[in-house]
């Protein structure tokens, strides 16, 4: 005797959340709400308990739910709610994500608590959503898990925490997705639509007054906000078939969803590389390539071809001089010698600032105007990983529980990001100078992965936030890369004048290689007429992805 279908909704107390658990309530579905009903801000709301609950909408109309107040945040309500939940009907067939909240952050602005909050919510409770998820989805051999990210995090744009956070969410599910149990599918939903969100966002940005590139209201990377939007209502449908159990072919996957708009997001992809091992000669390769091929690939977001030098005609070269200026080499616990002998020999002071300890934006920025030799010109942070344990899956072929235990702690290290870029930005306009700011991120694990791409997503924010003060760029670290490399390639883009062309870019550096990796983009488009998909939605779609394997991250 086969039993009803269980599908959880974080999130599913208003919005977007509420209306998918409808949309699954109406296809037979026992829905459970995961919503704890707090604000916007993520604050508790009185008398929201007394109101009635999406669960209670959909008992009045014949279906089957329970609302839950467990929070994302808390992994051991999770963990309780969907062992309840397995005792009880026998297993959970479908997840879907919602859970959110917003508060006023930016490349520049928002208090640590405020980026704390959001990070937490937004990433920590997808990765405790994942965990609970599929440890019984796994030994079940079956199941469907949808996230939720945003155009905040893969498209330009300044939202702060919640680009970062969108951004690795994004990265996580392109990971864990092809990494998921047999049976078990993982995928991510994009969705533009005019909910309470976007309503805040609107009245904190003065509605119309704040026009986008086309000049006709609000926008978020390039999306126009406001009227015109879709409603909640026709999101919901794609949500609730991507978790359909007919949706099994459909791994690893972002989808941008704006109601009768369906668009495959396609992952970040190295679009050039170049050969560094070339010996005695990095300087003059860097100096080189970085004009005729990184700068023009980045500005373009794709190989322009035909750009790299000719190594048999690059002779050894002494590293680029700079006539002066300041470099402040930030570390916790990592080696800045590299760093800073190849800045050295580059003629520059450089100071060192160990971020032990730094724990608040006033910290980082007092941190960095306290260090001396002068004004600061540019700021390199060697960010650091936690140590991989034996019993740690390689990255080229990890399981589920390797991927998300090494995004256990991602959104702190994040924020440990996020401050330097701060300092940067309040250094910047206290002394009325420009900064440059290279984020070096170790990619050991999935996880540094994630927090490579959220780097690079706020580095893309720099220069619009601060008005061309700051200059920053993303650098990825392989594990295969030389200390000797990292150290030549951070000297040059923290010293070098035509490094600036490379703000908001993701390299990575890798063994005797570095590389552009362009950021994620709507790679294919779907439209059709109607809040129902079509008949045909599904036979499209898997010709959008094609045979590309799910995941495909460089």
């Amino acid at each position: 005797m086969s039993r009803q279908r269980v599908a959880v909704v974080t999130g599913g107390g208003r919005g977007i959340g509420a209306a998918v658990a409808e949309a699954l309530a109406r296809t037979g579905a026992h829905v459970v709400t995961v919503d704890p009903l707090v604000s916007l801000e993520g604050n508790v709301e009185p008398g929201a308990e007394d109101e009635p609950t999406t669960a209670d909408r959909i008992l009045a109309s014949g279906g089957s739910a329970v609302a839950s107040a467990a929070s994302v945040t808390e992994p051991a309500q999770l963990d309780t709610l969907f062992a309840g939940l397995v005792a009880e009907h026998g297993g959970v067939d479908a997840v879907v994500n919602v859970a959110g909240i917003t508060r006023p952050t930016s490349f520049s602005t928002g208090s640590w608590e405020d980026w704390s909050a959001v990070l937490r919510v937004h990433l920590d409770g997808y990765v405790h959503v994942l965990r609970a998820a599929l440890e019984h989805m796994a030994p079940a051999g079956r199941g469907r898990i949808l996230g939720v990210t945003s155009g905040a995090g893969w498209r330009p744009g300044d939202a702060g925490a919640y680009s970062c956070a969108k951004r690795a969410v994004a990265a996580l599910t392109w990971q864990v997705g092809a990494a998921a149990p047999p049976g078990v599918s993982v995928n991510a939903l994009s969705p533009i639509a005019l909910t309470r969100m976007v309503t805040a966002a609107l009245a904190r940005h003065g509605g119309s007054e704040r026009s986008g590139p086309t000049g006709a209201g609000p926008s978020s990377g390039g999306v126009r906000l406001g009227a015109g939007m879709p409603s909640a209502e026709e999101i919901a449908p794609l949500a609730a078939h991507l978790v359909d159990d007919g949706v099994d072919w459909l791994r690893g996957r972002v989808l941008f969803g704006a109601g009768a708009e369906v668009a495959l997001v396609d992952p970040p992809r190295l679009v050039e590389v170049v050969d560094l091992g070339v010996p005695g000669r990095i300087a003059a390769v860097l100096d080189q390539i970085v004009p005729g091929a990184l700068v023009p690939a980045h500005d373009r977001q794709s190989t322009t071809g035909g750009a790299n030098p000719r190594f048999s005609q690059l002779g050894p070269t002494d590293p680029f001089r700079s006539d002066g200026g300041h470099v402040v080499v930030v570390a916790t616990g990592t080696d800045t010698a590299d760093a800073v002998a190849a800045l050295g020999r580059r003629g520059v002071q450089v100071s060192t600032l160990d971020a032990t300890g730094v724990d608040g934006f006033s910290a980082a920025v007092e941190g960095l105007g306290a260090v001396g030799n002068g004004p600061v010109d540019s700021v390199v942070v060697l960010g650091s990983e936690p140590t991989r344990t034996r019993s740690d899956d390689p990255i080229i072929q990890p399981d589920w529980r390797s991927v998300l235990g090494s995004h256990d702690g991602l959104a702190e290290r994040i924020l440990g990001d996020a401050v330097w870029a701060r300092a940067a930005a309040e250094l910047a306009a206290r002394n009325g100078r420009p900064v440059r700011l290279t984020t070096v991120v170790p990619a050991d694990t999935a996880g540094g992965r994630s927090r490579s791409q959220s780097a690079a997503q706020l580095a893309r924010a720099a220069i619009p936030a601060t008005e061309g003060r700051v200059t920053a760029t993303a650098l990825e670290v392989r594990p295969g890369a030389r200390p000797r490399d990292v150290g030549e390639v951070v000297a040059h883009l923290g010293v070098h004048p035509d490094a600036a062309g490379l703000s908001g870019a993701h390299l990575v550096l890798d063994a005797g290689w570095i590389g552009l990796c362009r950021h994620p983009r709507a790679g294919a488009s779907l439209v059709h007429d109607g809040a129902r998909l079509p008949a045909w939605f599904d036979a499209a779609l898997r010709q959008m992805v094609g045979g590309d394997a799910a995941g495909d991250l460089p």
